[in-house]
């Protein structure tokens, strides 16, 4: 949602409530306890109006129209988690590998619920943009052709927008283990087999040894 757009609701909430206050005021000749009320269920209001124009738009996945491969390739789309352990993961996908003859790594920006509704996610898009350049390394070092990038603070997002470009036969989803699972990966493979005809599959990899962030 655009700046201009969240701007308009929030005008058009603040003038449905400047004009219930006159009438409230004018014509109801209501006590100060019922201002008292009034104020409150305002602040309620726009609260409510601020969480809506800010979780709502960022919470929705559209999926978009898959790449098609020239040839008859394997390749493989990885999506993990910043958390995960660069080594642990590359064992992982080396032993996904199969025919594949390409992968691409998206490791989404994991951040916390403030900061999501706040759209305040630099420090998280940091560990993320490390992450991804020695998990590439290291599968480029092991002669695996790999190419990474940084998704979105969404993972169902980060995987149909590389689904748009990279013509991934296969996609594997690497999350920690439920106790350093990150809350918007909750019944993630479910969900991303909604949004997708291309194969899935997913697998826990333990966490580095001191995660900088927590979400």
């Amino acid at each position: 949602m655009s700046p201009k757009t969240r701007n308009i609701i929030f005008a058009s909430i603040a003038a449905g409530l400047v004009v219930t206050a006159l009438i409230f005021g004018f014509v109801g000749k209501s006590p100060m306890l019922g201002w008292v009320g009034f104020g409150i269920v305002s602040m309620i209001v726009l609260g409510l109006g601020a969480v809506a124009t800010l979780a709502v738009p960022r919470m929705r996945v559209s999926a978009s129209e898959p790449a098609v491969a020239l040839d008859q390739d394997g390749r493989l789309l990885v999506i993990a988690d910043a958390y995960c352990s660069e080594a642990a993961l590359c064992d992982e996908i080396l032993a996904r590998l199969d025919d594949a003859v390409a992968v691409h790594l998206v490791v989404p920006v994991r951040v916390s619920h403030i900061h999501f509704l706040a759209n305040d996610d630099s420090d998280e898009g940091r560990d993320a943009e490390q992450s991804t350049l020695i998990s590439v390394g290291l599968l480029q070092r092991r002669g695996v052709s790999a190419t990474g990038s940084v998704g979105t603070d969404k993972p169902l997002e980060s995987m149909t927008d590389a689904l748009g470009s990279f013509p991934a036969t296969h996609v594997l989803l690497a999350i920690p283990p439920e106790e350093e699972s990150y809350w918007l990966e909750r019944e993630l493979l479910a969900k991303a087999r909604a949004l997708t005809a291309v194969a899935i599959t997913q697998v826990v990899v333990k966490v580095k040894e001191s995660p900088s962030t927590s979400a």
